[in-house]
């Protein structure tokens, strides 16, 4: 069978004899027409000649369609319809004087690019997956794209690399700490890690970060590259639908576009209608990084995920993307790293002089404009604007972290880069605290956030040891312990029975099938673990020699009142969470009932002085 396969009722009749293959080829063609409906492509359909002097020759002038370009960037007989046969003369699409837009002068049609690459480079082989889309694609579907098709886990971070698109030389030591580092935080938080996705300048050195740690672990990185698709080389070869594309890597000297980096796990190829040009996919970069952010980034509470932006080298267009990021409601912090080159040291070098005000010294801002000058080789009147720009970004300089490779080769650059991004987000200690949780970051929280002089509430604690007993978080229970979270006090049954019943949490399957045995196949409704269940269960691990106090009569007795309260609707709140402290409080106000239900979460103690 060919490698890309287009007819479908081919596939359909090959298989019609075998109704279970036919099936699972149905659910194939399915998820395809979804991508194939929701996603486009751009085809130019209106000649602009590029060249200043007016087109004057005859309709169908092979000359002119060798050598004339289209405002598009394509020749005149690149166009779709010349390919096709369409319009042979072409004279009736080509415009003299009018600007050409990819709105205006352009067609969208059904998405013929998606699928699998797979990069033929050396001897590992490494797959990604990829979809040609139009730049003005809805970011919703989008994400439901790399969620739901590509099975892609929420994000925990957003970590945006942005700088030199040219090929730039990283300090050997800065390269080994930082893509440590990098790579370090990248899989301790979960992120996702968006880039330019091309093989040459900032990404790549992303790339030879994951290449170099990240297949020294088990975890796999999502690193998202964005590209415009008239910039990619051999983008020919990845024309199909659902198509597992080979592609190689290698670039002939003389060419003007990019390949793709072998080591991203995901590509996103933006089609505005152009070839050879970049600059048409930055919206949509930007416009899903934003909703990104906004998703929640965990089941056990509704925080959002937080971003940053890193910046490594760069040109003047990169001053102006941190200008943006500050600028963003809400702000996204941003990390220079000092000592790649161009814009990310003259941030680093402006960042150091000025003062808390934002202001520089008396003197000094025609030292920076000269900067700019031979950093950038401007004029300087683009170097001024240039210079208003980076003093723009200073104003807020407290989102700013400069990153700086020291001597000590044991600096930790992960620890450096999510503590940039604790700062930057201004978020309040207990924010701080659920976002070290989420990556499973103690250290962090250890060192950065439980610090000494600051005062916590017992109830923001007790949230946070109810989410690290539910994502099984054992190094942060136990530093909640330390820092005042009294499990004697924070045991309620509201609590236990929330716990018990986790839906993630493969332990609850086994518990069910305890029940299930001890109870003779009658299971709890709904799949509800009762505390009763839980005493029963404990007596049949113990062999009938123990009695648990949860399966005695005035326990069930208490428990059952304690259910009915919380179900029983009062004021239209006593099923709302918030519930809970109340439901506690049911138990505090008999002295009988509560000082039982203590003793059931005291660890047993033997009887000494017994014959």
């Amino acid at each position: 069978m060919e490698r890309k396969v287009q007819n479908f009722d081919f596939v359909l009749h090959l298989y019609s004899s075998n109704p279970t293959e036919h099936a699972c080829v149905l659910i194939l063609q399915s998820k395809v027409s979804w991508i194939e409906k929701t996603f486009h492509k751009r085809d130019c359909v209106q000649i602009i000649p590029s060249s200043r002097e007016p087109h004057r020759c005859l309709p169908g002038c092979q000359i002119c369609q060798q050598l004339v370009r289209c405002c598009c960037g394509r020749l005149i007989r690149q166009h779709a319809y010349y390919a096709s046969g369409a319009s042979p003369s072409g004279a009736e699409n080509i415009q003299e004087s009018e600007r050409w837009t990819a709105d205006r002068h352009t067609v969208k049609s059904s998405t013929d690019s998606f699928g699998t690459i797979n990069f033929q480079c050396g001897s590992h082989g490494y797959k990604a997956k990829f979809v040609r889309l139009s730049n003005d694609s809805k970011v919703e579907d989008i994400l439901q794209l790399m969620i739901k098709e590509w099975h892609m886990k929420k994000p925990n971070l957003l970590i945006s690399v942005h700088g030199g698109m040219q090929k730039f030389e990283l300090h050997p030591r800065f390269k080994e700490a930082f893509g440590k580092g990098f790579v370090k935080a990248a899989v301790s938080t979960g992120a996702w890690i968006f880039t330019g996705g091309t093989n040459n300048g900032v990404a790549a050195h992303i790339g030879d970060a994951i290449k170099e740690y990240a297949s020294r672990l088990t975890h796999n990185i999502c690193i998202i590259g964005v590209a415009p698709w008239g910039i990619i080389e051999g983008r020919q070869d990845l024309i199909g639908n659902n198509v597992m594309a080979p592609y190689q890597t290698l670039l002939s000297p003389l060419s003007k576009l990019h390949v793709l980096n072998n080591l991203h796990s995901h590509f996103l190829l933006v089609d505005d209608g152009t070839v050879g040009r970049s600059g048409g996919e930055m919206n949509l970069r930007r416009e899903l990084e934003s909703k990104t952010s906004l998703q929640q980034f965990h089941a056990t509470n509704d925080r959002r995920v937080p971003m940053m932006a890193l910046i490594l080298e760069g040109g003047p267009k990169t001053i102006l993307t941190v200008l943006e990021y500050l600028q963003q409601s809400p702000p996204v912090p941003v990390v220079v790293c000092d000592g790649t080159g161009r814009a990310a040291d003259l941030l680093a070098y402006v960042y150091k002089h000025t003062e808390s005000s934002g202001l520089l010294p008396d003197g000094m801002e025609s030292n920076v404009i000269s900067k700019i000058k031979k950093t950038f080789t401007l004029n300087k009147s683009e170097a001024v604007h240039l210079f208003q720009t980076l003093m723009c970004c200073m104003q807020m300089k407290e989102l700013i972290t400069v990153l700086h490779i020291g001597p000590d080769i044991h600096q930790e650059i992960d620890v450096d880069l999510l503590k940039a991004l604790l700062k930057g987000n201004n978020i309040s200690p207990i924010d701080r605290l659920h976002l070290t949780l989420v990556w499973d970051r103690v250290d962090i929280a250890k060192n950065h956030i439980f610090v000494r002089g600051q005062q916590w509430l017992t109830e923001p604690l007790e949230q946070a040891m109810m989410d690290a007993l539910i994502m099984d978080r054992v190094a942060f229970v136990k530093l909640l312990i330390e820092n005042g979270v009294s499990m004697h006090k924070f045991l309620t049954l509201p609590r236990l029975d929330k716990l018990y019943n986790v839906k993630s949490d493969t332990n609850s399957d086994t518990l069910l099938q305890l029940i299930w045995e001890i109870k003779k196949g009658n299971i709890p409704g709904q799949n509800k673990i009762t505390m009763i269940d839980v005493g029963l269960v404990i007596e049949y691990l113990m062999g009938g020699v123990f009695r648990s106090s949860y399966t005695k009569k005035n326990f069930k007795a208490m428990y059952k009142a304690l259910s009915q309260s919380s179900s029983r609707p009062a004021g239209g709140t006593s099923t709302h969470p918030a519930n809970e402290k109340n439901l506690g409080r049911v138990v505090t106000k008999n002295k009988t009932r509560h000082t039982h239900f203590i003793q059931t979460a005291q660890p047993y103690k033997p009887k000494f002085g017994l014959c």
